[in-house]
């Protein structure tokens, strides 16, 4: 059940992240004629998801069997 969730979001995060970033970066070309605008697209989508890994909580060394018992 815990990893229904992960999985999905692993879908759908390649779907909405993965599939424009190549016409993102396409554009970003067209309009500024360097490289330099793709490097500075995949630090900000670099630095958004450290940002986002870093508020998610930490369950290492935890017993997480509990969440599931009915």
């Amino acid at each position: 059940m815990r990893y229904s969730g992960a999985s999905l979001g692993y879908q759908l995060a390649s779907v909405i992240a993965g599939g424009p970033a190549p016409l993102i970066a396409t554009a970003l070309f067209a309009t500024y004629h360097s490289g330099y605008a793709i490097s500075i697209y995949i630090a900000v989508c670099s630095v958004i998801s450290l940002v986002a890994a870093s508020f998610m909580p930490d369950y290492t060394g935890r017993d997480i069997s509990k969440e599931y018992d009915d």
